[in-house]
């Protein structure tokens, strides 16, 4: 499958600034199964049924038509003719209010029996996920030791939950031409001083309009440059940690101070003083690193910094002139820096409160077999998490070979963040009054440490 038949949902997962890194165009939220599901107090009884009656049932959010039809073609069969007496049902949901729908299932004790996740959810659901070890640890499926870091994702206080679909890691995607034309010839920066000079020298403001039209970087969030998931790839590539030793939030680290000045300092160097209100970047057809079709012009970014899903399609002429790198942190002053990609791995846990769990691990093993995997990754244009399945469309892609090399050497999960949607909420609003200069990037730390420690407790 081509790789722009995903870019559509780049738009939706910035758009509602979403946990996971997932999916394809979204589909209608499953009102009816929340509302059922809500119904219903407490967990049901245990019941026994014949082999005849037995529906193992799997809940996908936003998958490409092209996923679904290959898992109701091919694997859905190849499954219910090993398994006589027992259907697969597939439900698809959307990212647009999972976490209603997941506490849905999990209050009732009742749904699916394998449940789609996304990257951090192993921690927010982990209690209410079946131990699978005994199913799909190396003793009972030697396959296991052929998936790569993206397992961790998989797992909660150290036993495998599922298992892990793709990895889709965020890069820094440059414009080699367009660094050129403005006199930067340095190559993609490796330092906080660099990228601040860079974000100076590149970015351009059209006086007549007070309004980018090229803006040198682009994070996830083009307009305030300010987003969660940006901050921590900048605080990972420190070496900052999430949580100290004892367990509370680290937000007060010099790590994280470093990393909130620095979305300040780049956001500054882009687009000046917050009281100037220079507008961002006008709307563009395709990524903001491509090139219109219909004037030749850039769309005006120069530096991307998010997964390949925001990047141009595989097949535009303009990845002649585009570099891809990790992000480099600030060795300068900080020893620990190290370069990391941000990997998403969405996946597949089974339910604690599920009754066929040895036919949630049959399903999981065909599904995840090294051609499964292979195939399934290749309906949505994206990096199998088997280490083994990285063959075919991945080798005849320059760029998913070069990104699937990267992840493999400095990919670092976006796991195991404790209270995720409540973290993402009080970050946005601390780093929201960064760039409007209502608080100083000590406030905002301030803030979000006060504020997350209170949550977690």
């Amino acid at each position: 499958m081509k790789k722009f038949s995903v870019f559509a949902i780049l738009l939706v997962l910035v758009a509602t600034m979403t946990l996971s890194a997932c999916g394809a165009a979204p589909t209608a939220a499953p009102t009816q199964a929340v509302e059922a599901s809500a119904a219903v107090t407490q967990a049901p009884a245990e019941t026994t049924q014949s082999a005849d009656e037995v529906t193992l049932k799997i809940y996908l959010l936003d998958y490409t038509a092209d996923t679904i039809s290959w898992l109701e073609s091919d694997i859905n069969p190849a499954f219910e003719a090993a398994h006589p007496g027992v259907k697969v049902e597939i439900t698809q949901g959307s990212w647009s209010g999972w976490d209603t729908t997941f506490a849905g299932f999990f209050a009732a004790g009742d749904g699916p029996d394998i449940i789609n996740l996304g990257s951090e959810m192993n921690t927010l659901y982990g209690p209410s996920l079946a131990d699978m070890d005994s199913y799909l640890g190396e003793a009972a499926w030697p396959d296991i030791k052929n998936f790569g870091p993206a397992l961790e994702n998989a797992k909660y206080d150290g036993k495998l939950r599922g298992l892990p679909i793709f990895t889709a890691p965020r890069y820094v995607f440059c414009r080699t031409d367009l660094e050129t034309a403005g006199g930067w010839t340095a190559g993609t920066p490796k330092n906080f001083a660099d990228w601040v000079s860079f974000a100076k020298q590149l970015s351009k403001i059209d006086p007549a309009t007070n309004s980018l039209t090229q803006q040198a970087l682009v994070p996830v969030d083009s307009q305030s440059m300010a987003d969660w998931q940006w901050w921590l790839l900048v605080y990972y590539s420190l070496g900052g940690e999430l949580y100290k030793a004892d367990g509370t939030p680290n937000f007060d680290s010099p790590e994280a101070l470093a990393t909130t000045q620095f979305l300040y300092d780049m956001r500054e160097a882009t687009y000046g003083p917050a009281s100037d209100a220079v507008g961002s970047l006008p709307a563009a057809t395709g990524s903001v690193i491509d090139v219109n079709d219909e004037t030749g012009q850039s769309n005006g970014a120069v530096c991307l910094a998010h997964s390949g899903w925001a990047a141009p399609a595989f097949d535009r002429p303009i990845w002649s002139d585009i570099s891809i790198d990790p992000f480099y942190g600030d060795p300068t002053n900080f020893p620990n820096s190290k370069p990391v990609v941000l990997a998403f791995n969405d996946w597949l846990a089974v339910a604690d409160y599920s009754k066929h769990k040895d036919l949630a691990a049959d399903w999981l093993k065909l599904a995840f077999s090294k051609e499964a995997n292979n195939k399934w990754n290749e309906t949505m244009g994206l990096i199998p998490a088997r280490t083994d399945s990285l063959y075919g469309y991945v080798e005849d892609s320059p760029q998913l070979k070069q990104e699937a090399a990267l992840a493999s050497q400095y990919g670092v999960g976006f796991a195991n963040i404790k209270e995720s949607a409540k973290l993402q909420t009080i970050m946005q609003d601390a780093l929201g009054k960064l760039v409007t200069e209502e608080l100083t990037p000590a406030e905002v730390n301030a803030k979000i440490q006060s504020d997350y420690t209170a949550a977690l407790k």
